[in-house]
C-alpha cells in the first residue's frame, strides 16, 4: 500500500479490522488418516468442523468424511498447526488422528508433478498420491515382490503410485510405506488430490 507523505496513519486508520484480518489470514488444507474407516475412529464432520472452529481455526470447510479439512488461521507454523488439530481432537475423542498440513504451494508442486497423466489410456482412478510428513532420509531399494504390476516414483516428501492392482490390493499401502521409509504416510486418490488444491486455492 502506498501512502502519501505524512498520511501512512490515516491511510492505516481507514481499515476496518476485517479488512487487516483478512490478509493476515493464510489457508491451509489438513488431510486426517484413519478416520470413519471401517467403523474406526469415528467423526462426524459437522462435529469436527464445530471443534476446529472452537479451537481457533476460521472459514473451515471438508470433502467427504475421510478428513480433509481446509481453514484459515493467522499461524504459520505448520508444527503449531498440527499440534493445535491433533490435540483438539486428542481432547474431545480421546484417540490420536496422525494429521498433515498442506499448502496451496504445495499441492500444486504434487499436481505439476504428476508423472502418469501421458500414459497410454491412462485410468485417473488408479492414481494415487502418498503424503510424507517429512523427506525420508533413506530410500532402499523396492522388492519386486513387494511392487508386482504397480509403479511408483518418489519425489521427495511425495509418493505417486499408479496402482494396476487397485488400492484395495496392492501392497504398497501407507503401512508399508511408513516401514520401509521411516515417516508418517497418508494417502489420497487423484480426485481428491485435485479437490484439496481447489480447496486451498491453487
Amino acid at each position: 500500500m502506498r501512502c502519501r507523505k505524512g498520511h501512512c496513519n490515516d491511510e492505516l486508520n481507514t481499515w476496518n479490522q476485517e479488512e487487516l484480518q483478512f490478509y493476515s489470514m493464510h489457508r491451509f488444507v489438513a488431510i486426517l488418516r484413519g478416520i470413519n474407516v471401517s467403523g474406526q475412529k469415528l467423526i462426524k464432520m459437522k462435529d469436527l468442523i464445530s471443534l476446529l472452529e472452537k479451537a481457533g481455526l476460521q472459514n473451515v470447510t471438508n470433502y467427504i468424511q475421510s478428513g480433509n479439512i481446509a481453514f484459515d488461521s493467522k499461524e504459520e507454523q505448520i508444527p503449531i498447526l498440527v499440534d493445535q488439530i491433533q490435540s483438539a481432537i486428542k481432547s474431545e475423542y480421546g484417540f490420536d488422528v496422525p494429521t498433515q498440513i498442506l499448502t496451496a504451494e504445495k499441492l500444486k508442486r504434487v499436481v505439476t508433478r504428476i508423472p502418469y497423466l501421458n500414459k497410454l489410456d491412462v485410468d485417473h482412478s488408479k492414481i494415487y498420491i502418498v503424503f510424507l510428513d517429512q523427506t525420508p532420509k533413506d530410500v532402499p531399494e523396492i522388492d519386486v515382490k513387494f511392487k508386482g504390476d504397480d509403479e511408483f516414483l518418489i519425489q521427495d516428501d511425495i509418493i505417486y503410485l499408479y496402482l494396476n492392482t487397485g488400492a484395495g490390493r496392492t501392497k504398497l499401502s501407507n503401512n508399508f510405506w511408513e516401514s520401509k521409509l521411516k515417516v508418517n504416510a497418508t494417502s489420497r486418490n487423484w480426485k481428491t488430490t485435485l479437490k484439496l488444491m481447489e480447496m486451498v486455492g491453487g
